[in-house]
């Protein structure tokens, strides 16, 4: 009788913990078996004040991402810009994504393989005031044989290394002016009355809007000219920047001014042409910034001709 008990007792012990390693299974099936984070980086955009990257093409050299109000600078080696915000917000948000699919090692011998070690990675702070929220190491990417990519990711001062979906290091391992806000003009040309053309020699002229016509100096503009240039010039950007930072020593050679129809401050480019491919522009919507590119300026400095086809 007493060993058909204890039959009985270990049959109930068994069925209890099968159930417990079944239930246990369901579950982290459900999880998809992972015993790693869903995410390495939680942080509302709105919270964060400054980054600071070490791009490994910069040669860990820091690039500091810094918000004032609610505008965004960018510093380095003791200059300081005016910085794309969108693109940062890009760049947070990027990281908030990062969901890791894989640990691909536990231990210090694996950084090199992976890119994540401080000279080898891209290294990214996230600040909200003086409290570090996120430390992070980007390191390679690869291709697997199904064209799928994958990236490579370490929390500093932990040793998992994991594997990430896409090219993360790409957004991040970048030069200073990758940062920088590359407006040019950035006006709804149908706020425009009139855009007065400074050349040299007599080669200046004015073309102004009267009674929904553009008119240049007077004569009637070709309206498919004057469409196309002004749609080009309304949403401009450019990434050439000037080794110089401003245009101190130059002779400026050419001035475009945009005036506007309800009597808001006008917009202002200026060119400086030194000869050959060297044609330096600035603009009054981003003080600042120097922009070193002929290609530029020739879209912006256009002939009375190509207005009016005569």
């Amino acid at each position: 009788m007493y060993r058909k008990l204890n039959r009985t007792i270990l049959a109930t012990i068994f069925v209890v913990l099968l159930s417990v390693v079944i239930l246990i299974e369901l579950a982290d099936s459900r999880r998809g078996g992972r015993n790693f984070p869903e995410s390495l980086v939680s942080v509302d955009a709105g919270e964060i004040t400054a980054l600071e990257l070490f791009p490994r093409v910069t040669g860990g050299k820091v690039i500091k991402l810094i918000k004032n109000g609610d505008e965004w600078s960018v510093e380095s080696d003791d200059k300081k810009y005016r910085a794309d915000g969108s693109r940062i917000i890009s760049l947070i948000n990027e990281l908030n994504l990062m969901s890791p699919e894989s640990v691909v090692s536990v231990k210090e011998e694996g950084w090199e393989q992976y890119e994540v070690t401080d000279s080898l990675g891209t290294r990214v702070k996230l600040f909200s005031g003086s409290k570090l929220l996120s430390d992070l190491i980007i390191g390679k990417f690869s291709f697997s044989q199904s064209r799928k990519m994958t990236s490579y990711v370490r929390t500093a001062g932990e040793k998992e290394v994991y594997g990430i979906d896409g090219m993360i290091g790409m957004s991040f391992n970048r030069n200073i002016n990758y940062f920088r806000d590359n407006t040019v003009i950035d006006s709804p040309a149908s706020e425009w009355s009139e855009l007065s053309f400074s050349y040299p020699a007599d080669s200046s002229f004015v073309m102004e809007k009267a009674a929904d016509k553009w008119m240049v100096d007077g004569q009637r503009a070709d309206s498919a000219s004057v469409t196309e240039y002004l749609s080009s010039l309304s949403d401009l950007s450019d990434s050439r920047f000037a080794e110089i930072d401003n245009a101190a020593g130059l002779t400026m050679t050419h001035k475009l001014v945009i005036g506007k129809s309800d009597g808001t401050e006008p917009l202002e480019i200026s060119g400086y042409f030194t000869g050959g491919d060297e044609f330096f522009v600035e603009s009054s919507q981003n003080i600042g910034a120097l922009f070193n590119s002929r290609e530029l300026a020739e879209k912006i400095f256009i002939s009375k001709k190509k207005l009016t086809g005569k």
